[in-house]
């Protein structure tokens, strides 16, 4: 038994066997700080713990043109950084998804040097950057590394903004450029952009030319603001902001189908770039590694799961709690699932490992109910494996009882008994017929035989 049983309301969860969807998802993150990861064994140990299948990263952050000329459309390259980073995804299982260009609203252009930008479009020039993209697919032919998954220009809607169609068409002729120079070298290769589940680019893009998509992308933070919305806003809209359409963006569903429609194929979806809150000026908020900010993370998972996601990328891998402090002001610890101060993870990074570990592409998920919206369900199966995650949205004591489930269940869990400052992970066993206690905010997962 897990805890004690008090006066706290009763929620009721039944598992049923009967098959409601097939996972598609794998989880992934992002890596910024990219010598921390190709130097430190212990960081890739703990990506490898939490049995990643996609690392992102940003070409700005592993550059290796130190010179390029727009006139020639050439450049020197120095891949030993690349190669190095590359080599030690693949050694996890994973699958690399590379950016090439970067661009936001805050820090503006960051190109390879020497490559300039047309002032009559704002973008580099289309056949310069095309011919830079090609590199990178080039070197890889050559070296053998299969790196498949590419995106154009990191956020660029950042540059075209909602709905100004110029911008847009310029984009989509950079894009163009890219895709097809890229594909020459290498058919095999997947590209797209982030921001491709907005309603007018997705659109636009369709009905004007647009390559072809190999996969629809998008950046989940429900937040831009510190302290903006309230826990249960957030974790409202962990369930729905970008998962599901409103009048700017199509779901998950929506958006394969709107790309169905129009080109005839069904295209995967990815969560490219995700966490609890975007803010980082002066600094990260500091739920994002608290419980609440893992029951968020749970929460983004269950959801991505049960629509047919493919990927999703925390951001990021890690992050430096004492160098948020000592240049930011806002209490945050930075974006990271683990401390690259000492290595320790925080709650995030333990959803990360419960889900990542268990779940595999292909396993059957289960139906569940749950008598109450403060506790979110989800169950599948691997093999002879059955799995529950328990997800509980509410900071208050809450006690569930099983329905549907025989036999010792072998539990992991987190939760508010421990500090987020000190978190670890909690185990142990339960009797499925005696009810569970929950303190609050609550992430469990429950492992036991198919009855």
């Amino acid at each position: 038994m897990v805890g004690s049983v008090n006066a706290a309301s009763q929620v009721d969860v039944s598992v049923r066997s009967s098959n409601v969807a097939t996972n598609s998802l794998s989880l992934g993150a992002g890596v910024c700080v990219v010598s921390a990861f190709i130097n430190d064994p212990t960081l890739q140990q703990l990506a490898a713990a939490a049995n990643l299948k996609m690392v992102r990263l940003m070409s700005c952050d592993i550059e290796p043109c130190s010179r390029w000329s727009d006139t020639t459309k050439t450049g020197s390259f120095n891949w030993a950084t690349v190669d190095k980073v590359i080599k030690a995804i693949l050694a996890l299982g994973a699958q690399p998804l590379i950016t090439l260009g970067y661009h936001n609203s805050y820090s503006g252009w960051k190109l390879p040097p020497g490559m300039g930008l047309n002032h009559s479009t704002g973008l580099p020039y289309y056949d310069s950057f095309a011919a830079y993209c090609s590199q990178w697919v080039t070197h890889f032919k050559g070296t053998g590394a299969n790196v498949r998954f590419y995106e154009i220009i990191n956020e660029p809607w950042s540059y075209f903004g909602w709905n100004d169609y110029t911008k847009i068409g310029y984009y989509k002729t950079l894009f163009n450029a890219a895709t097809a120079a890229m594909k020459a070298v290498n058919p095999n290769v997947l590209s797209s952009f982030d921001g491709t589940d907005r309603k007018p680019v997705l659109t636009y893009w369709l009905s004007n030319g647009g390559a072809n998509l190999d996969f629809i992308s998008f950046h989940k933070y429900d937040s831009d603001t510190i302290g903006r919305y309230s826990d249960a806003t957030m974790l409202s809209k962990a369930e729905t902001f970008l998962l599901q359409s409103d009048s700017s963006y199509y779901g998950i569903a929506d958006a394969q189908q709107a790309y169905f429609r129009a080109r005839g194929k069904l295209i995967p979806v990815i969560d490219s770039e995700s966490n609890f809150n975007s803010a980082y000026s002066t600094g990260t908020d500091p739920k994002l590694q608290q419980m609440v900010g893992a029951v968020w993370t749970a929460l983004v998972v269950r959801t991505e799961m049960l629509a047919g996601l493919s990927y999703n990328c925390y951001f990021s891998l890690s992050s430096s709690a004492s160098n948020e402090k000592r240049t930011k002001s806002s209490g945050g610890v930075g974006f990271g699932l683990i401390n690259s101060d000492n290595n320790q993870p925080w709650y995030p990074y333990y959803v990360n490992k419960m889900i990542g570990t268990s779940l595999a592409v292909g396993d059957s998920i289960l139906s569940t109910s749950s008598s109450s919206g403060n506790i979110r369900s989800i169950a599948w199966k691997q093999g002879t494996k059955l799995y529950l995650l328990l997800i509980s949205k509410i900071d208050q004591p809450q006690t569930v009882q099983l329905q549907g489930l025989q036999g010792v269940l072998n539990y992991t869990k987190i939760d508010n008994s421990v500090q987020w400052q000190t978190p670890r992970v909690q185990t142990g066993t339960v009797d499925p017929t005696k009810p569970i206690s929950m303190i609050g905010y609550t992430v469990m997962l429950l492992q036991g035989a198919m009855p």
